[in-house]
Protein backbone atom coordinates (compact mmCIF):
# COMPACT_ATOMS: atom_id res chain seq x y z
CA UNK A 1 0.00 0.00 0.00
CA UNK A 2 1.29 3.52 -1.17
CA UNK A 3 0.29 6.54 0.13
CA UNK A 4 -3.49 7.95 -1.64
CA UNK A 5 -4.15 4.20 -2.22
CA UNK A 6 -7.51 2.13 -1.62
CA UNK A 7 -7.73 -0.36 0.44
CA UNK A 8 -10.25 -2.48 1.54
CA UNK A 9 -10.13 -4.63 4.88
CA UNK A 10 -12.54 -6.92 5.30
CA UNK A 11 -14.18 -7.68 9.29
CA UNK A 12 -13.28 -3.81 9.91
CA UNK A 13 -14.40 -4.35 13.37
CA UNK A 14 -12.53 -7.37 14.22
CA UNK A 15 -9.16 -7.43 16.32
CA UNK A 16 -7.03 -7.84 13.62
CA UNK A 17 -9.45 -5.10 11.06
CA UNK A 18 -9.08 -2.46 13.71
CA UNK A 19 -5.72 -2.58 13.94
CA UNK A 20 -5.02 -2.86 9.95
CA UNK A 21 -7.25 0.13 9.45
CA UNK A 22 -5.48 2.06 12.39
CA UNK A 23 -1.82 0.86 10.09
CA UNK A 24 -3.41 1.81 6.65
CA UNK A 25 -4.65 5.07 7.88
CA UNK A 26 -1.23 5.82 9.13
CA UNK A 27 0.17 5.22 6.23
CA UNK A 28 -1.94 7.31 3.81
CA UNK A 29 -4.53 4.84 2.69
CA UNK A 30 -7.80 5.03 2.40
CA UNK A 31 -9.75 1.94 3.94
CA UNK A 32 -13.28 0.52 2.78
CA UNK A 33 -13.82 -1.97 5.57
CA UNK A 34 -16.69 -4.80 5.77
CA UNK A 35 -18.91 -5.29 9.19
CA UNK A 36 -22.07 -7.08 9.84
CA UNK A 37 -23.79 -4.43 12.40
CA UNK A 38 -24.32 -1.06 13.13
CA UNK A 39 -22.29 -1.45 16.19
CA UNK A 40 -19.25 -2.76 14.28
CA UNK A 41 -19.71 0.39 11.80
CA UNK A 42 -18.65 2.79 14.43
CA UNK A 43 -15.81 0.54 15.54
CA UNK A 44 -14.67 0.45 12.06
CA UNK A 45 -15.01 4.28 11.47
CA UNK A 46 -13.52 5.63 14.33
CA UNK A 47 -10.53 3.21 13.57
CA UNK A 48 -10.07 5.82 10.44
CA UNK A 49 -12.21 3.78 7.85
CA UNK A 50 -13.70 6.31 5.37
CA UNK A 51 -16.09 4.29 3.78
CA UNK A 52 -18.30 1.38 5.79
CA UNK A 53 -19.85 -1.39 3.73
CA UNK A 54 -22.59 -4.00 5.87
CA UNK A 55 -22.50 -7.90 4.79
CA UNK A 56 -26.08 -8.00 6.17
CA UNK A 57 -27.41 -5.28 3.70
CA UNK A 58 -25.65 -7.10 0.49
CA UNK A 59 -28.35 -9.43 -1.63
CA UNK A 60 -24.84 -11.22 -3.08
CA UNK A 61 -21.34 -10.46 -1.30
CA UNK A 62 -20.02 -11.81 -4.62
CA UNK A 63 -21.63 -9.09 -6.74
CA UNK A 64 -22.47 -6.21 -4.95
CA UNK A 65 -19.98 -5.63 -2.60
CA UNK A 66 -17.14 -5.42 -5.75
CA UNK A 67 -19.68 -2.86 -7.15
CA UNK A 68 -19.79 -0.79 -4.35
CA UNK A 69 -15.96 -0.77 -3.92
CA UNK A 70 -15.77 0.29 -7.40
CA UNK A 71 -18.68 2.69 -6.68
CA UNK A 72 -16.91 4.49 -4.08
CA UNK A 73 -13.39 4.33 -6.03
CA UNK A 74 -13.93 6.47 -8.93
CA UNK A 75 -14.55 3.12 -10.71
CA UNK A 76 -10.87 1.92 -10.31
CA UNK A 77 -11.09 -0.42 -7.50
CA UNK A 78 -8.79 -1.10 -4.65
CA UNK A 79 -4.81 -1.66 -4.38
CA UNK A 80 -5.27 -4.43 -2.04
CA UNK A 81 -7.42 -6.32 -0.21
CA UNK A 82 -6.87 -7.41 3.77
CA UNK A 83 -8.88 -10.59 4.25
CA UNK A 84 -8.97 -12.91 7.10
CA UNK A 85 -12.31 -14.08 6.09
CA UNK A 86 -11.58 -16.53 3.39
CA UNK A 87 -14.06 -18.73 1.28
CA UNK A 88 -16.89 -16.08 1.80
CA UNK A 89 -15.18 -13.25 0.76
CA UNK A 90 -12.46 -14.21 -1.93
CA UNK A 91 -14.43 -14.10 -5.40
CA UNK A 92 -15.98 -10.39 -4.27
CA UNK A 93 -12.31 -9.43 -2.82
CA UNK A 94 -10.31 -10.58 -6.28
CA UNK A 95 -13.62 -8.57 -8.15
CA UNK A 96 -12.52 -5.14 -6.06
CA UNK A 97 -9.10 -5.07 -6.82
CA UNK A 98 -7.92 -2.36 -9.51
CA UNK A 99 -5.35 -3.46 -11.91
CA UNK A 100 -2.17 -4.69 -10.63
CA UNK A 101 -3.88 -4.96 -6.96
CA UNK A 102 -2.91 -7.17 -4.60
CA UNK A 103 -5.41 -9.58 -2.29
CA UNK A 104 -3.59 -10.40 0.94
CA UNK A 105 -5.34 -13.30 2.35
CA UNK A 106 -4.12 -14.15 5.68
CA UNK A 107 -6.96 -16.04 7.16
CA UNK A 108 -9.97 -18.46 7.00
CA UNK A 109 -12.52 -17.77 9.50
CA UNK A 110 -15.58 -18.78 6.73
CA UNK A 111 -13.20 -21.65 5.63
CA UNK A 112 -10.20 -22.18 3.26
CA UNK A 113 -10.32 -21.17 -0.29
CA UNK A 114 -10.51 -23.52 -2.94
CA UNK A 115 -8.13 -24.72 -5.43
CA UNK A 116 -8.29 -21.08 -7.83
CA UNK A 117 -7.92 -21.19 -11.63
CA UNK A 118 -4.47 -18.33 -12.12
CA UNK A 119 -6.22 -17.41 -15.62
CA UNK A 120 -8.68 -15.58 -13.23
CA UNK A 121 -5.49 -13.36 -12.08
CA UNK A 122 -4.78 -12.80 -15.59
CA UNK A 123 -8.09 -11.64 -16.48
CA UNK A 124 -8.87 -9.38 -13.64
CA UNK A 125 -6.15 -7.02 -14.64
CA UNK A 126 -2.81 -8.69 -13.67
CA UNK A 127 -3.71 -9.37 -9.95
CA UNK A 128 -1.11 -10.77 -7.21
CA UNK A 129 -2.24 -13.29 -4.15
CA UNK A 130 -0.25 -13.19 -1.24
CA UNK A 131 -1.10 -15.95 1.84
CA UNK A 132 1.04 -14.46 4.95
CA UNK A 133 2.39 -16.06 7.52
CA UNK A 134 3.78 -13.91 11.04
CA UNK A 135 6.57 -17.00 11.19
CA UNK A 136 7.74 -15.71 7.68
CA UNK A 137 8.07 -12.07 8.28
CA UNK A 138 9.92 -12.86 12.47
CA UNK A 139 12.04 -15.67 10.63
CA UNK A 140 15.15 -14.40 12.44
CA UNK A 141 15.23 -12.94 15.74
CA UNK A 142 16.14 -9.84 14.61
CA UNK A 143 13.62 -9.26 12.61
CA UNK A 144 11.12 -10.07 15.47
CA UNK A 145 12.98 -7.67 17.62
CA UNK A 146 12.55 -5.33 14.80
CA UNK A 147 8.88 -5.90 13.96
CA UNK A 148 7.90 -5.86 18.02
CA UNK A 149 9.41 -2.61 18.42
CA UNK A 150 7.81 -1.13 16.12
CA UNK A 151 4.56 -2.11 17.26
CA UNK A 152 4.58 -1.56 20.45
CA UNK A 153 5.95 1.79 20.17
CA UNK A 154 3.18 2.78 17.80
CA UNK A 155 0.72 1.36 21.00
CA UNK A 156 3.00 3.28 23.71
CA UNK A 157 3.05 6.60 21.37
CA UNK A 158 -0.93 6.18 20.66
CA UNK A 159 -0.75 5.98 17.34
CA UNK A 160 -2.12 2.54 17.13
CA UNK A 161 -5.08 1.49 19.86
CA UNK A 162 -5.66 -2.00 20.44
CA UNK A 163 -9.24 -2.83 21.33
CA UNK A 164 -10.29 -4.89 23.74
CA UNK A 165 -13.70 -6.60 22.99
CA UNK A 166 -14.05 -9.01 25.14
CA UNK A 167 -12.06 -10.78 28.29
CA UNK A 168 -12.32 -14.60 29.20
CA UNK A 169 -11.11 -16.47 32.17
CA UNK A 170 -9.51 -19.57 30.61
CA UNK A 171 -12.12 -21.77 31.95
CA UNK A 172 -14.15 -20.07 29.75
CA UNK A 173 -11.95 -20.73 26.50
CA UNK A 174 -15.01 -22.65 24.83
CA UNK A 175 -17.35 -19.50 25.39
CA UNK A 176 -14.69 -17.40 24.06
CA UNK A 177 -14.45 -19.61 20.75
CA UNK A 178 -18.10 -19.81 20.45
CA UNK A 179 -18.47 -16.26 20.41
CA UNK A 180 -15.85 -15.85 18.01
CA UNK A 181 -17.50 -18.59 15.95
CA UNK A 182 -21.10 -16.08 16.04
CA UNK A 183 -18.99 -13.33 14.96
CA UNK A 184 -20.24 -11.69 18.45
CA UNK A 185 -17.19 -10.06 19.26
CA UNK A 186 -15.63 -6.79 18.33
CA UNK A 187 -11.48 -6.38 19.09
CA UNK A 188 -9.56 -8.53 20.76
CA UNK A 189 -10.61 -11.17 23.14
CA UNK A 190 -8.28 -12.16 25.60
CA UNK A 191 -7.95 -14.94 27.75
CA UNK A 192 -7.04 -14.69 31.56
CA UNK A 193 -5.45 -17.04 34.07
Amino acid sequence: MQPGDDVLVHAGAGGVGLLLTQLAVARGGRVIATVSTQEKATLAREAGADVVIRYDQLDDLAGDLPALVREATGGAGVAAVYDGVGRATFDASLASLRRRGVLVLFGGSSGQVPPVDLQRLNAGGSLFVTRPTLGDYTATTQELRERADELFEAVRGGRLRVRIGATYDLAEAADAHAALESRATTGKVVLTV
